[in-house]
């Protein structure tokens, strides 16, 4: 599989603002201010300039729960608080084929405003996988229905919310 490394992993932080705190001052990451509107609360953090720590609230939040495709409840503990680990990587129709062939489902995303197209997948314990493709707009009519169990695509509306269309 063309995977060509580490992206960045999710942290939902029971305390999103200590938790930020803590990863500015004590390990010295900066704040981004590329993080999109997602319609939830969280922060992107960089490292030598690269974001590579996503944070999010453990508060109960209907958008933030669609959005990971899971809910986080208060109160998780350990390595619950690890919501995926992301990989940047190459040729989707490539890596869609791989993951059909052992029988995986898997959801997509597909921000073509930002020429990004992820796909997201869980290992056998249940930690979410996300695959971001750079630069890839998809043709989401090929897509469908080949192998996924859902899509969304985010696009800018009017002022400055990002909407979301739900596939099936």
């Amino acid at each position: 599989m063309p995977i060509t490394e580490l992206n960045h992993y999710l942290l939902v932080a029971k305390n999103l603002e200590r938790t930020k705190k803590f990863y500015q001052k004590v390990l010295g990451l900066q704040l981004s201010d590329e993080r999109p509107d997602f319609g939830f609360p969280g922060y992107w953090l960089k490292a030598g300039g690269d974001i590579c720590v996503h944070l999010a609230s453990q508060a109960p939040n209907r958008i933030r729960d669609q959005f990971l495709l899971k809910k986080h409840p208060q109160g998780t503990r350990g390595s619950g608080s690890v919501d995926h680990i992301a990989f940047l990587a190459k040729k989707p129709d490539e890596v869609r084929k791989r993951i059909q062939k052992h029988g995986i489902e898997m959801h997509y995303r597909s921000f073509p405003e930002s020429k990004l197209f992820q796909i997201f997948l869980k290992d056998p314990d249940d930690v979410t996988i996300e695959l971001n493709f750079l630069g890839e707009v998809i043709d989401e009519k090929a897509w469908r229905g080949k192998g996924s169990a859902s899509a969304v695509t985010l696009s800018k509306s009017r002022g400055r919310r990002t909407a979301a269309r739900l596939q099936n």
